[in-house]
């Protein structure tokens, strides 16, 4: 079968991505940022299928090695940090995201490879001011409605500057196949993603910034953010592999949310189905501190009906990340 370059091949989702493409039959190349980090993944990765190429700067770097002899492009690499504190949000996540995901597409283009996936998020797609926090069903018509200016301004929450260069990166991918027609471009929309960790991990400090807050749970902190949306991360990887597969998701927005619920429910879930670490758990509140505040719905059916990937339940998605980051505190120790 083709081999296929995956851009961010060392992340939380990318990793997953090249197993799933490796189990499909794919021939792969990753992308990593430095040697060690080749190293490092070849240990998770040694089949003669896959290799690896350095692209030091995702804005900056030259990809024509790592695009040689490649019929597909899955890029996903991307900032994906929650500043704490003081930051420059143009330098650290607009230009970036922006910025590097034009890079890896003229590249493509420029090596001739027109088949590209690109990872996007949930994030931008809601189009009303409540967000996710609103009672009715987006689809892939919508498109979070900040702009550059107002997510460079310091006037919104990290977490809204996130979601804004995702949106602006994703329109940035779609007006430059609009521009050129040859490009067969699909993105991928997923909700906040959960799940086991098989990427290069030296200590649990670095941990991936979705499963954080379970890993806080285990630790005794419980942090009462506000309902929101969720996957898993083996599902997420199966759609990017079946939207490639797939000619009919060119041109598409693939949006994959398995579900809505809130921090309470991921404590309650835990102390319920592992009642072991109840001495280690964060205490559960006597109520949810989100309750009654509504969680959106998303149109998914191109994922789930004609792609064939429902996703896990919660019940699942949460308990496989739980046992997982167990397994890595045993490995890595709690630091």
């Amino acid at each position: 079968m083709s081999r296929i370059l995956v851009t961010g091949a060392n992340g939380f989702v990318g990793s997953h991505i090249v197993k799933q493409a490796l189990d499909a039959g794919f021939t792969v190349r990753g992308t990593v940022r430095s040697d060690e980090k080749a190293v490092e993944l070849k240990k998770v990765f040694p089949s003669s299928q896959f290799e690896t190429a350095v692209v030091p700067d995702v804005v900056t770097g030259d990809y024509t090695e790592a695009l040689k002899d490649v019929s597909a492009l899955i890029h996903t690499a991307s900032p994906f940090v929650i500043p704490q504190g003081e930051y420059d949000a143009k330098k650290e996540l607009l230009d970036p995201a922006i910025d590097g995901t034009l890079n890896a597409l003229r590249a493509a283009k420029k090596a001739g490879v027109n088949r590209i996936i690109v990872t996007s998020s949930v994030g931008a797609i809601p189009s009303r001011p409540g967000l996710l926090n609103e009672d009715v069903t987006y689809g892939a018509d919508d498109w979070l409605p900040f702009s550059y200016e107002q997510a460079a301004s310091g006037k919104y929450p990290a977490f809204l500057v996130y979601v804004t260069s995702k949106k602006l990166a994703e329109q940035a991918a779609w007006d430059f196949a609009k521009a050129n027609p040859e490009i067969k471009l699909t993105t991928t929309n997923p909700a906040i993603v959960y799940g086991p960790i098989i990427h290069p991990l030296k200590s649990l400090k670095n941990l991936n910034v979705s499963n954080a807050p379970i890993w806080a749970m285990l630790n005794g902190i419980f942090i009462p953010e506000i309902a929101t949306v969720y996957c898993d991360v083996v599902s997420t990887a199966k759609v990017h592999i079946k939207s490639l597969q797939n000619d009919s998701t060119i041109g598409k927005r693939v949006l994959f949310i398995t579900g809505g619920a809130t921090p309470y429910d991921f404590l309650a879930l835990i102390h319920e189905k592992r009642p072991q670490l109840a001495s280690r758990l964060a205490p559960l509140p006597a109520q949810d501190p989100a309750a009654g505040i509504p969680i959106a719905k998303f149109d998914c059916t191109l994922a789930k009906e004609e792609l064939g990937v429902p996703g896990l339940s919660l019940e699942q998605t949460i308990l496989e990340t739980v046992d997982d980051l167990l397994r890595l505190e045993k490995e890595l120790g709690a630091n």
